[in-house]
Protein backbone atom coordinates (compact mmCIF):
# COMPACT_ATOMS: atom_id res chain seq x y z
CA UNK A 1 0.00 0.00 0.00
CA UNK A 2 1.08 3.73 -0.53
CA UNK A 3 1.78 6.40 2.38
CA UNK A 4 -1.83 7.59 1.38
CA UNK A 5 -3.74 4.25 1.36
CA UNK A 6 -2.64 3.82 4.59
CA UNK A 7 -3.47 6.84 6.07
CA UNK A 8 -6.71 6.42 5.43
CA UNK A 9 -6.64 2.35 5.90
CA UNK A 10 -9.31 1.29 8.36
CA UNK A 11 -8.10 -0.15 11.92
CA UNK A 12 -9.23 -2.94 13.99
CA UNK A 13 -7.95 -1.61 17.52
CA UNK A 14 -8.29 -4.94 19.23
CA UNK A 15 -7.38 -8.35 18.14
CA UNK A 16 -5.57 -11.87 19.10
CA UNK A 17 -4.00 -14.81 17.47
CA UNK A 18 -3.15 -18.17 18.64
CA UNK A 19 -0.88 -20.57 16.43
CA UNK A 20 -0.17 -22.11 14.41
CA UNK A 21 0.01 -24.78 16.93
CA UNK A 22 3.60 -26.31 15.31
CA UNK A 23 5.15 -22.86 15.61
CA UNK A 24 3.82 -21.08 18.06
CA UNK A 25 2.68 -23.42 20.55
CA UNK A 26 1.35 -22.30 23.84
CA UNK A 27 2.96 -22.96 27.34
CA UNK A 28 2.09 -26.13 29.69
CA UNK A 29 1.09 -23.47 32.13
CA UNK A 30 -1.28 -21.23 30.17
CA UNK A 31 -4.06 -19.67 31.71
CA UNK A 32 -6.47 -20.63 29.10
CA UNK A 33 -6.33 -22.70 26.04
CA UNK A 34 -7.80 -21.51 23.12
CA UNK A 35 -8.45 -22.72 19.44
CA UNK A 36 -6.26 -22.50 16.47
CA UNK A 37 -7.05 -18.50 15.04
CA UNK A 38 -3.65 -17.43 13.42
CA UNK A 39 -2.67 -14.51 11.60
CA UNK A 40 -4.11 -15.83 7.70
CA UNK A 41 -7.44 -16.25 9.23
CA UNK A 42 -7.40 -12.99 10.82
CA UNK A 43 -6.00 -11.14 7.56
CA UNK A 44 -9.09 -12.97 5.64
CA UNK A 45 -11.86 -11.53 7.91
CA UNK A 46 -10.61 -8.24 7.68
CA UNK A 47 -10.44 -8.14 3.85
CA UNK A 48 -14.00 -9.41 4.05
CA UNK A 49 -14.23 -6.10 6.27
CA UNK A 50 -12.49 -3.75 4.12
CA UNK A 51 -9.68 -3.54 7.17
CA UNK A 52 -6.19 -3.21 5.99
CA UNK A 53 -4.45 -1.84 9.62
CA UNK A 54 -4.86 -3.49 13.03
CA UNK A 55 -3.60 -3.81 16.73
CA UNK A 56 -2.67 -7.54 17.83
CA UNK A 57 -3.13 -7.45 21.75
CA UNK A 58 -1.12 -10.05 22.94
CA UNK A 59 -2.86 -12.96 24.37
CA UNK A 60 -2.50 -13.71 28.12
CA UNK A 61 -2.08 -17.30 27.15
CA UNK A 62 0.98 -16.86 25.82
CA UNK A 63 2.60 -14.55 28.24
CA UNK A 64 5.40 -12.57 27.80
CA UNK A 65 7.01 -14.55 24.79
CA UNK A 66 5.84 -12.59 21.44
CA UNK A 67 7.03 -14.85 19.01
CA UNK A 68 3.41 -14.93 17.12
CA UNK A 69 2.55 -11.65 17.79
CA UNK A 70 5.84 -10.77 16.07
CA UNK A 71 5.84 -13.38 13.36
CA UNK A 72 2.82 -11.49 12.06
CA UNK A 73 3.75 -8.39 12.21
CA UNK A 74 6.87 -8.98 10.01
CA UNK A 75 4.06 -10.91 7.66
CA UNK A 76 1.68 -7.49 7.38
CA UNK A 77 5.00 -5.21 6.17
CA UNK A 78 4.74 -3.15 9.64
CA UNK A 79 0.84 -2.17 8.26
CA UNK A 80 -0.47 -4.08 11.80
CA UNK A 81 0.76 -3.04 15.33
CA UNK A 82 1.48 -5.01 18.42
CA UNK A 83 0.12 -4.44 22.41
CA UNK A 84 2.32 -6.55 24.62
CA UNK A 85 2.23 -8.04 28.10
CA UNK A 86 5.53 -7.60 30.09
CA UNK A 87 6.82 -9.33 33.22
CA UNK A 88 9.14 -6.65 34.45
CA UNK A 89 12.28 -7.97 33.67
CA UNK A 90 12.88 -7.12 30.52
CA UNK A 91 16.07 -4.78 29.39
CA UNK A 92 16.10 -2.02 27.67
CA UNK A 93 17.61 -3.88 24.83
CA UNK A 94 14.54 -6.22 24.62
CA UNK A 95 12.12 -3.52 24.71
CA UNK A 96 13.85 -1.58 21.80
CA UNK A 97 13.60 -4.51 20.28
CA UNK A 98 9.73 -4.86 20.77
CA UNK A 99 9.20 -1.37 19.83
CA UNK A 100 11.35 -2.09 16.03
CA UNK A 101 9.10 -5.40 16.04
CA UNK A 102 5.83 -2.54 15.83
CA UNK A 103 4.97 -2.33 19.53
CA UNK A 104 3.18 0.21 20.42
CA UNK A 105 1.47 -0.19 24.01
CA UNK A 106 1.22 -2.69 26.69
CA UNK A 107 -1.57 -4.24 28.74
CA UNK A 108 -2.32 -4.16 32.21
CA UNK A 109 -4.76 -7.01 33.13
CA UNK A 110 -7.08 -6.26 36.39
CA UNK A 111 -10.02 -8.33 35.62
CA UNK A 112 -10.49 -11.05 38.57
CA UNK A 113 -9.63 -14.03 36.40
CA UNK A 114 -6.66 -12.75 34.68
CA UNK A 115 -5.02 -10.30 37.72
CA UNK A 116 -2.43 -11.61 39.78
CA UNK A 117 -1.92 -9.55 43.27
CA UNK A 118 -1.76 -6.09 41.70
CA UNK A 119 0.63 -3.72 43.05
CA UNK A 120 -0.03 -0.38 41.47
CA UNK A 121 3.74 1.18 42.14
CA UNK A 122 5.32 -1.73 39.95
CA UNK A 123 3.00 -0.93 37.27
CA UNK A 124 3.09 2.79 37.18
CA UNK A 125 7.26 2.44 36.73
CA UNK A 126 6.30 0.04 33.81
CA UNK A 127 4.03 2.34 32.60
CA UNK A 128 6.49 5.47 32.85
CA UNK A 129 9.12 3.50 31.36
CA UNK A 130 7.32 2.41 28.27
CA UNK A 131 5.52 5.88 27.51
CA UNK A 132 9.57 6.99 27.17
CA UNK A 133 9.05 4.84 23.66
CA UNK A 134 5.88 7.19 22.82
CA UNK A 135 3.78 3.47 23.83
CA UNK A 136 0.33 4.08 25.72
CA UNK A 137 -0.99 1.74 28.32
CA UNK A 138 -3.72 -0.11 27.85
CA UNK A 139 -6.24 -0.82 30.84
CA UNK A 140 -8.29 -3.47 31.19
CA UNK A 141 -11.09 -4.22 34.07
CA UNK A 142 -14.32 -3.30 34.89
CA UNK A 143 -15.26 0.56 35.44
CA UNK A 144 -15.13 -0.75 39.33
CA UNK A 145 -11.66 -2.06 38.78
CA UNK A 146 -10.27 0.46 36.65
CA UNK A 147 -11.39 4.04 37.90
CA UNK A 148 -9.51 3.71 41.34
CA UNK A 149 -5.94 3.20 38.83
CA UNK A 150 -7.00 6.02 36.67
CA UNK A 151 -7.78 8.02 40.19
CA UNK A 152 -4.16 7.26 41.65
CA UNK A 153 -2.61 7.83 37.67
CA UNK A 154 -3.61 11.24 37.59
CA UNK A 155 -0.31 13.21 37.03
CA UNK A 156 1.14 10.20 34.61
CA UNK A 157 2.45 11.54 31.26
CA UNK A 158 1.88 8.36 29.77
CA UNK A 159 -1.57 7.66 27.44
CA UNK A 160 -3.90 5.75 29.00
CA UNK A 161 -6.45 3.21 27.02
CA UNK A 162 -9.65 2.20 28.85
CA UNK A 163 -10.33 -1.10 26.91
CA UNK A 164 -13.64 -2.22 26.50
CA UNK A 165 -15.28 1.22 27.89
CA UNK A 166 -14.62 -0.42 31.22
CA UNK A 167 -16.49 -3.14 30.88
CA UNK A 168 -20.08 -1.94 32.22
CA UNK A 169 -22.63 -4.01 33.10
CA UNK A 170 -25.33 -3.32 30.15
CA UNK A 171 -26.86 -0.18 29.69
CA UNK A 172 -29.47 0.29 32.37
CA UNK A 173 -29.42 4.35 33.03
CA UNK A 174 -31.16 3.83 36.00
CA UNK A 175 -28.18 1.63 37.88
CA UNK A 176 -27.00 4.71 39.70
CA UNK A 177 -23.77 2.88 40.60
CA UNK A 178 -23.24 2.34 36.96
CA UNK A 179 -24.02 5.60 36.26
CA UNK A 180 -21.61 7.16 38.86
CA UNK A 181 -18.84 5.38 37.49
CA UNK A 182 -19.77 6.44 33.90
CA UNK A 183 -19.65 10.28 34.98
CA UNK A 184 -15.97 9.62 36.49
CA UNK A 185 -14.79 7.82 33.68
CA UNK A 186 -15.87 11.25 31.35
CA UNK A 187 -14.11 13.43 34.01
CA UNK A 188 -10.50 11.36 33.43
CA UNK A 189 -11.30 11.52 29.50
CA UNK A 190 -11.36 15.22 29.76
CA UNK A 191 -7.40 14.75 30.03
CA UNK A 192 -5.99 14.72 26.67
CA UNK A 193 -3.76 11.60 27.48
CA UNK A 194 -6.40 9.33 27.74
CA UNK A 195 -8.43 7.39 25.52
CA UNK A 196 -11.10 4.72 25.09
CA UNK A 197 -11.66 1.92 23.12
CA UNK A 198 -15.25 1.42 22.15
CA UNK A 199 -15.33 -2.31 21.73
CA UNK A 200 -16.90 -5.13 24.04
CA UNK A 201 -20.88 -4.23 22.83
CA UNK A 202 -20.93 -7.97 22.85
CA UNK A 203 -19.60 -8.63 25.78
CA UNK A 204 -21.62 -6.82 27.93
CA UNK A 205 -24.85 -6.95 26.82
CA UNK A 206 -26.76 -10.51 25.86
CA UNK A 207 -26.63 -12.20 22.45
CA UNK A 208 -30.16 -11.97 22.07
CA UNK A 209 -30.01 -7.85 21.85
CA UNK A 210 -27.85 -8.17 18.49
CA UNK A 211 -26.88 -6.04 16.70
CA UNK A 212 -27.26 -3.97 20.07
CA UNK A 213 -29.59 -0.54 19.32
CA UNK A 214 -30.23 -0.41 23.24
CA UNK A 215 -26.32 0.40 23.81
CA UNK A 216 -25.80 2.75 21.18
CA UNK A 217 -26.76 5.94 23.10
CA UNK A 218 -24.12 4.55 26.09
CA UNK A 219 -21.46 4.37 23.63
CA UNK A 220 -22.18 7.51 21.82
CA UNK A 221 -22.06 9.38 24.90
CA UNK A 222 -18.63 8.09 25.85
CA UNK A 223 -17.29 8.45 22.13
CA UNK A 224 -18.69 12.52 22.93
CA UNK A 225 -16.34 12.44 25.82
CA UNK A 226 -13.30 12.03 23.74
CA UNK A 227 -14.28 11.97 20.02
CA UNK A 228 -10.55 12.52 19.33
CA UNK A 229 -9.14 10.14 21.43
CA UNK A 230 -11.71 7.08 20.52
CA UNK A 231 -10.64 4.16 18.67
CA UNK A 232 -12.51 0.90 18.24
CA UNK A 233 -11.50 -2.53 17.84
CA UNK A 234 -13.65 -6.14 17.03
CA UNK A 235 -11.80 -8.62 19.86
CA UNK A 236 -11.62 -11.18 16.95
CA UNK A 237 -11.61 -13.85 17.33
CA UNK A 238 -13.72 -13.23 20.78
CA UNK A 239 -12.20 -15.72 23.43
CA UNK A 240 -13.65 -16.40 26.25
CA UNK A 241 -17.16 -15.38 24.63
CA UNK A 242 -20.05 -17.04 26.62
CA UNK A 243 -22.48 -18.49 23.49
CA UNK A 244 -22.20 -17.92 20.43
CA UNK A 245 -19.14 -15.72 18.76
CA UNK A 246 -20.42 -12.74 17.65
CA UNK A 247 -20.28 -11.09 13.21
CA UNK A 248 -17.67 -9.03 13.11
CA UNK A 249 -19.55 -7.48 10.24
CA UNK A 250 -21.96 -6.47 12.84
CA UNK A 251 -20.08 -4.94 15.50
CA UNK A 252 -18.33 -2.87 12.91
CA UNK A 253 -21.75 -1.39 12.08
CA UNK A 254 -22.63 -1.05 15.41
CA UNK A 255 -19.39 1.44 15.84
CA UNK A 256 -20.74 2.91 12.18
CA UNK A 257 -24.21 3.74 13.54
CA UNK A 258 -22.77 4.75 16.81
CA UNK A 259 -21.02 7.70 14.65
CA UNK A 260 -23.77 10.17 13.97
CA UNK A 261 -21.88 10.53 10.21
CA UNK A 262 -19.04 9.67 8.23
CA UNK A 263 -16.56 12.12 9.70
CA UNK A 264 -16.50 10.88 12.95
CA UNK A 265 -16.58 7.08 11.79
CA UNK A 266 -13.03 8.02 10.31
CA UNK A 267 -12.04 9.79 12.95
CA UNK A 268 -12.78 6.34 15.41
CA UNK A 269 -11.65 3.99 12.28
CA UNK A 270 -9.18 5.52 10.65
CA UNK A 271 -7.74 9.08 12.08
CA UNK A 272 -7.47 8.57 15.68
CA UNK A 273 -5.79 5.34 15.06
CA UNK A 274 -3.02 6.24 13.14
CA UNK A 275 -2.37 9.03 15.82
CA UNK A 276 -1.80 6.61 18.27
CA UNK A 277 -0.73 3.46 16.15
CA UNK A 278 0.84 4.93 13.44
Amino acid sequence: MSHVELDNARWDCHTHIYGPWDTFPLPADAVYRPGAAPMSSLLGVHRELGISRGVLVQAACYQSDHSALLDAIVQTGGRYRGVALLDGSETDDQLHALHEGGVRGIRFNFMGHLAAEVDLGRLRSQAERVGELGWHVLLHGRLAEVLPVLNEWRSLETVLVVDHMGRPDGVDSSDSVQREQLWALHAHLQNERRWIKLSGVDRMMSNSARPWPDAVPLVRDLLAAAPDRAIWGSDWPHPNIQGDVPDDAKLLAFIESVCSNPEAAHDVLVRNPLRLYG
